[in-house]
């Protein structure tokens, strides 16, 4: 029961830190990040905000996942789905706000990139489930034998090329995010495996 309540504590970790690290993509202004950019050229196209695309395609991924390889799913993809967004919201009025410099921005880019990345390595080491790209992220990597990060930059790629495609917002945090994060959730998750291992023993 103790060894399930630090996964728990693990997935609201990790979802707190994609939600900031989201909150500080916006406030830097560079770009949105690839599964974000594919959310707002669908938007675009089906006339829907970008929060609501957002839950449709989270929700499709989830059900399409149930049937595929339904153990990629579980209490986590639920807590992921409901947390991120709620802490979008929550440090939003801290951290979305105008009138920074350039290095002030830059540096909050940064932030953000490594949040998100970190914050999905996270709550995916957990072992509870994982939320929409990621349990197909995870699905797509096991099924092909590639290791994560590679998966994650064919995912983040085909996103961005097509969210661009339907007038998403293409930018310098997009093409940065998409070669970069792949990296820091496969370390991620090679780092939080270890510390678990250990901890059994």
């Amino acid at each position: 029961m103790v060894k399930r309540w630090k996964e728990i504590f693990m997935v609201i970790l990790g979802s707190m830190m994609m939600g900031i690290g989201i909150d500080l993509f916006v406030y830097a202004d560079f770009g949105l990040d690839p599964l974000s950019l594919f959310e707002a050229g669908l938007g675009r196209v089906l006339h829907l905000s970008l929060g609501s695309v957002s839950q449709i395609l989270m929700i499709t991924i989830i059900v399409i996942m149930f049937f595929a390889d339904r153990e990629r799913i579980g209490i986590g993809s639920v807590l992921n789905s409901v947390l991120v967004g709620a802490f979008i919201k929550l440090f939003s009025p801290v951290i979305c706000v105008e009138g920074h410099s350039l290095y002030w921005r830059a540096l909050g880019f940064l932030c953000g990139l490594v949040l998100v990345g970190a914050g999905i390595g996270t709550y995916v080491a957990a072992g509870l489930g994982e939320a929409g790209m990621d349990a197909l992220m995870m699905y797509l990597s096991g099924k092909l034998h590639r290791n994560v990060n590679v998966t994650r930059v064919a995912i983040d790629i085909l996103l961005s090329v097509t969210g661009f495609l339907l007038g998403g917002k293409l930018g310098g945090a997009t093409v940065v995010s998409m070669l970069v994060n792949g990296y820091i959730i496969q370390f991620t998750i090679q780092l939080e495996s270890k510390m678990l291992c250990n901890r059994k023993e």
